[in-house]
């Protein structure tokens, strides 16, 4: 009865119910629950995170030091392409060209939907170019190397090598985990906020402290320190695949177009008597649309009656390898069909557009990209010490129960 008397108390003394020590207790049990059961996978996704940072670098590891411009003159694009088509003839679709100059030595000429791979979510074939000699210096499918399996291992957990609808299932699930992620860094930053205002002690490591305190101290500070890389990579993670989710919430504060930001379909107007531009040809049209501005990528007419595609990468865009700044161009009259400019879009589709380059780092340059990459190690540090601190304190609570019991034995009360 009287047990039964003090939970009625509690549950009906607001005061009580939500005292500090029940709502810290609440957010440590959702901190745990999470950690428990998801932290391993915030592990993998952090380490394949961390590699993807530095995908295009890695991919060209191992490979022969290129002359550089001062030494040697480039090849044409329109070279560099008659190489790749005349050693894949059977591939009569459209090509994307990814240029040197930004993470990247070599061409990256990119075939998206090759016929071995084309029950696969995303496989395009990948086929590295010297840009000097002209040479193919390493061709694959996308997920037949280990630095594009760490790739597809972060994006949908190999899911998309399977079928592509369940590879897109995958990369929901993955995204998903982004709320998970983005709860489990503030109900952390709760729990670290210190009482009584001690923000010295709560951001440094105790020196000459025991193994538990050094655990404690270290999930702490690496809590802290990483929260605010993890709370961007969390939500832009979750944005890629929920972006219908977060669209109407920008639209109100920001205007943002319903199909905007996506290529538009358009068709060239085919003339039996023309003859194609060529790829410098585009590259010189697009020129004169955004004049100054880098060549980052061209896509070639993937049919009779497809477009080219440039890319470039106007001063101040923060996605530095894949820009935002297209123009799109009948490959037989040379007419501007469409054109995309990033210093054209509202506030909220330039948030939008800022969710890839946030999410990999490239946002802030080097710099940004080097701080996402330690980033990414922070959920293994705060797995490991979490796990140690929690076996820790399960170990001395049974302890307790242990020393608190052997009294009553010895009394005779048990039993």
């Amino acid at each position: 009865m009287l047990k039964e008397s003090q939970r009625a108390f509690n549950l009906s003394n607001p005061q009580r119910l939500f005292s500090r020590k029940n709502t810290r207790k609440f957010w440590l049990n959702l901190h745990l629950t999470i950690a428990l059961t998801v932290g391993l996978v915030f592990v993998i996704l952090g380490l394949t995170g961390s590699c993807n940072v530095f995908y295009y670098e890695l991919g060209e590891l191992g490979l022969p030091a290129l002359p550089g411009a001062s030494q040697a003159k480039p090849r044409s694009l329109d070279e560099i392409m008659q190489t790749v088509k005349a050693a894949h003839p059977q591939r009569t679709g459209g090509w994307f060209m990814v240029l040197p100059g930004y993470r990247s030595d070599y061409v990256w000429v990119e075939y998206p939907k090759p016929e071995e791979t084309k029950h696969e979510l995303f496989a395009p074939l990948e086929i590295l170019v010297d840009p000097y000699s002209g040479k193919i210096v390493s061709e694959h499918f996308w997920g037949r190397t280990l630095t594009s399996l760490i790739y597809e291992l972060h994006a949908d957990f190999l899911t998309g090598k399977i079928g592509a609808e369940i590879g897109k299932v995958g990369a929901k699930v993955v995204c998903f985990f982004g709320v998970f992620l983005f709860v489990c860094c503030l109900s952390g930053l709760y729990l670290w906020w210190p009482r009584g205002g001690k923000f010295k002690n709560a951001l440094t490591i105790k020196p000459h402290s025991s193994t538990q305190r050094f655990y404690y101290d270290l999930h702490k500070i690496t809590g802290f320190y990483g929260s605010a890389l993890l709370l961007v990579i969390a939500f832009t993670g979750f944005a890629f695949s929920y972006n219908d989710y977060i669209k109407p919430l920008v639209n109100v504060f920001s205007a943002v177009k319903a199909d905007h930001l996506k290529n538009p379909t358009l068709k060239s107007t085919v003339a039996d008597i023309a003859e194609p531009i060529s790829i410098a040809q585009a590259a010189v049209i697009a020129d004169q649309v955004f004049p100054g501005a880098e060549l980052r990528g061209i896509g070639t007419p993937d049919s009779k009656d497809g477009v080219y595609m440039v890319a470039k990468r106007q001063a101040g865009e923060a996605n530095r390898k894949r820009p935002r700044s297209k123009v799109w161009i009948d490959q037989y009259s040379g007419k501007v069909l469409a054109v995309q400019d990033p210093q054209t879009f509202t506030s909220g589709e330039t948030f939008l557009n800022l969710l890839w380059p946030l999410h990999d780092g490239q946002a802030l340059g080097l710099p940004g990209r080097i701080l996402w990459c330690i980033a990414g190690f922070a959920p293994l540090v705060l797995y490991i010490t979490g796990i140690m601190r929690w076996l820790q304190k399960r170990k001395a609570k049974q302890q307790k129960q242990s020393k608190s019991k052997r009294p009553m034995l010895a009394t005779g009360e048990i039993g």
